[in-house]
């Protein structure tokens, strides 16, 4: 266990800059998200269908936004990838507290299609600080600081709606993540390496002679999806999916199971252990080796340790039983990114944590209904039960896509080396 990788990789100016910053970006920004259900509930008066509807269009854009935002920046740059959004999301949400339900609708769903991308960006800026013996640790000291901005951030956001407009509330937190936004772009630190490391061979059939593999010391060249998207990438894309799942699957039954075991306030008792836990899963995770507990092991101690939460008689047995799922939460997320920094070439980085980051919002729009419709009908054990089981169906299917890419790449090998 080497945690004095995290000294050395803070020392880089770069990882610095991209993880203060991220946090910085990312905590206001969820954040707002919690604010946007609370204004249109509160302030405007309408229904959570009505939230939900708002919030579905907004997620939905972001999705289809994510693997073009990604490729414009590893074909343009931070800076031209960014000025738009730079430009015109102030002016949104400085409008947004004037807006009716409709109008803000339209307006939110443009908002998405603009979205800074965050979770692409402060992934690539740390693997381009990093050297690929450290890579691990720079994921996974990324995936702990998001995870403390996903407990900062609503915190943030409710306590400022409770006292104050919901509107202006709204503004001021999306205000806070573009101003992060415009650190990265007067610092414009780079999104490459600059001595690009080569892709795993086993894991993604490139070798000494395959051009998407890059070589040390050659700028990376980036060619289209057909030059990575292969099996093992597929298989990553899939169990993207798979972890999305479960933890939304988890969000919803951890709700359902304070309101049924003490009440709706208990549900802080919850969050807190879960996110301890995922915190301390990450650091330890980015202390261990290369190469040793990789994606799927974790996947599923994250579904197997999901379903013992149903074994939580009380609020208290409940939140060390999620604390005990939340120590495969952050590993499960960094392990993900760390697979596909490995398969995929350096100049098309960006357009496949974007297309991840669409499988993610895939994975988290598919459970809520799946979910829900068990929480009704069964109750909250039930609940994480089958996230448990439907995030093992889809770690399956990632296995199936994995064992049949690597077949595939040893049949090419094979081919090549017979001609």
């Amino acid at each position: 266990m080497n945690f004095a990788a995290y000294a050395d990789i803070w020392r880089l100016p770069a990882v610095r800059q991209a993880v203060l910053l991220g946090a910085l970006g990312k905590a206001p920004w969820f954040g707002a998200g919690v604010v946007l259900t609370l204004h249109v509930v509160g302030a405007l008066g309408q229904t959570y269908a009505r939230a939900g509807l708002l919030t579905a269009v907004f997620t939905i854009a972001i999705a289809l936004a994510s693997p073009l935002r990604g490729r414009l920046l590893d074909t343009i740059g931070l800076r031209r990838t960014l000025l738009p959004s730079l430009v015109l999301l102030p002016v949104a949400f400085v409008a947004a507290p004037f807006l009716d339900y409709w109008p803000l609708l339209f307006v939110m769903g443009g908002v998405g299609l603009l979205a800074v991308p965050w979770f692409v960006l402060t992934r690539q800026l740390v693997l381009a600080a990093v050297p690929n013996s450290q890579r691990r640790a720079g994921l996974a000291l990324d995936s702990v600081v998001t995870e403390m901005a996903f407990m900062a951030g609503p915190t943030l956001g409710i306590l400022l709606a409770s006292a104050w407009d919901t509107g202006w509330t709204l503004t001021l937190l999306a205000l806070l993540s573009v101003a992060a936004a415009w650190g990265l772009y007067i610092l414009n630190p780079r999104l490459v390496s600059e001595s690009p490391a080569t892709i795993d061979p086993d894991a993604a059939g490139g070798g000494p002679s395959d051009p998407a593999a890059g070589a040390v010391g050659v700028p990376p060249v980036r060619g289209g999806v057909r030059t990575w998207l292969n099996g093992p990438v597929i298989a990553t894309f899939v169990a993207t999916v798979a972890a999305s799942f479960t933890l939304a699957g988890t969000d919803l039954a951890m709700v359902a199971g304070a309101r049924s075991l003490e009440g709706a306030a208990s549900l802080a008792i919850l969050i807190v252990f879960w996110g301890a836990g995922s915190l301390i899963g990450g650091l330890l995770f980015g202390g261990l080796p290369r190469g040793s507990l990789g994606l799927m092991p974790l996947l599923l101690g994250l579904a197997f340790t999901t379903m013992l939460a149903a074994l939580g008689t009380n609020i208290w047995l409940l939140a060390a039983l999620l604390g005990v799922a939340g120590l495969f939460c952050a590993p499960t997320l960094a392990a993900t990114s760390e697979r596909l920094s490995d398969l995929v070439p350096e100049a098309s980085r960006g357009e496949a944590f974007g297309w991840s980051g669409t499988m993610a919002t895939g994975g988290n729009a598919l459970a809520p209904p799946i979910v829900g419709f068990v929480l009704d009908a069964w109750g909250w054990q039930f609940g994480f039960v089958v996230t448990g089981l439907c995030g093992l169906a889809l770690a399956g299917v990632g296995w199936v896509a994995l064992t049949l890419g690597r077949r595939g790449v040893r049949r090419h090998r094979a081919r090549v080396a017979s001609a």
